[in-house]
């Protein structure tokens, strides 16, 4: 399961930025999923992405930045720590924004 389950979480780092969580969801449930499923590669039943990327000490090391602890601030704080380039987030409360001053403190020339 480890190669589809490899295989979803790169396609959510790669494809799924510009979406809300909902199209999100359905990116990852109806259309790759299958597909992966289709070409008989084993996946995770029901695999939980943010929990597959990130562990609980960086959750809260996150929170203490002031990251929210809904999926989609989780997930944007994904999208935007594995990222090799610079992610588009869906920040409709203007929450991610503060998170990555906070997280990126230290590179921000003074």
């Amino acid at each position: 399961c480890l190669v589809g389950d490899v295989a979803l979480a790169s396609a959510f780092i790669s494809y799924c930025g510009g979406f809300n969580q909902e199209f999100r969801a359905i990116i990852m449930q109806q259309k790759l999923t299958p597909d992966l499923n289709a070409r008989e590669i084993p996946t995770t039943n029901n695999l939980h992405l943010i929990d597959f990327l990130v562990n609980l000490a960086q959750r809260g090391d996150w929170a203490l930045e002031g990251l929210p602890t809904d999926p989609l601030s989780l997930q944007n704080g994904i999208l935007v720590t594995r990222s090799s380039r610079y992610p588009l987030l869906i920040d409709p409360q203007g929450q991610a924004l503060n998170w990555i001053k906070n997280h990126g403190a230290h590179q921000l020339p003074t």
